[in-house]
């Protein structure tokens, strides 16, 4: 008999891949993210994400269980626009990034985010859920006691799933970030090997240097296809061949 679990990844797209793109920072650029990402075969959990954000803020484990890795799910040829300026969006991606199956990664314990809607007249869900943070924060505290006790707070089913649930909408006609792209999210450190990476992402001036980076840690760590965002799919099928010079393949 096959597996539930077999079945749920049995389905597959082609085109369609979970993309996480690096960010500068105030010590380390893009660059220097994605390098680090690769040597490490490790995305780091840093942000915590979720309805439990607030929560999060007074408890420094409940932030641990919060944090996430952030994947967006798009077709390689579409990754471009999520290196480009658009209005009411507050973060740009310098096009340094890596793509992997969604198989794979929800082999991992990666899932889709689960937006609610928090646009006034249609946020009917949002309260049950935050009921549902505070119903286990007092569950979790003894009588009194000045807080919850953490072994059991964490415990609770709610903030299993918290991670997953993000708010999205336009309350006071402010649109919220993101909530046109299909997000996916990794609870905790997300770890991989170089053969699970689909390819790397890096601008085009980039790609000999960023190889011979890669290829002073071991000569032995080799990676797929480098391919710039910014290149056509004809390009990057071209790149994915292993296909060096571009041919009838323009960028």
């Amino acid at each position: 008999m096959v597996a539930i679990e077999e079945l749920l990844h049995r389905r597959s797209d082609l085109s369609t891949f979970v993309v996480h793109f690096t960010r500068d920072g105030e010590e380390a650029s893009a660059r220097d993210n994605l390098e680090a990402i690769l040597h490490s075969q490790t995305i780091e959990a840093r942000t915590v994400y979720g309805m439990a954000k607030r929560l999060a803020e007074t408890n420094p484990d409940v932030a641990d269980s919060q944090r996430t890795v952030c994947f967006t799910e798009t077709p390689l040829e579409h990754a471009w626009m999520m290196c480009q300026d658009i209005d009411n969006r507050q973060i740009r991606f310098n096009g340094y990034g890596l793509a992997f199956t969604r198989t794979f990664t929800r082999k991992r314990g990666t899932n889709p985010v689960w937006y609610l809607d928090i646009t006034p007249g249609h946020d009917w869900l949002t309260t049950p859920v935050n009921e549902l943070v505070q119903k286990a924060v007092t569950d979790a505290t003894p009588p009194g006691a000045p807080g919850p006790a953490t072994d059991e707070l964490l415990a609770s089913p709610i903030l299993r799933l918290t991670p997953f649930m993000e708010q999205m909408g336009t309350p006071s006609g402010v649109r919220k970030e993101f909530w046109w792209e299909r997000e996916w999210r990794h609870v905790g450190h997300f770890g991989f090997a170089p053969q699970d990476i689909v390819v790397v992402f890096a601008p085009e001036e980039d790609h000999d240097d960023l190889l011979r980076t890669i290829e002073s840690w071991d000569e032995y760590f080799r990676v797929p296809a480098i391919v710039d965002a910014r290149w056509g799919l004809e390009r990057m099928i071209a790149a994915l061949a292993r296909v060096r010079d571009k041919g009838p393949f323009p960028t």
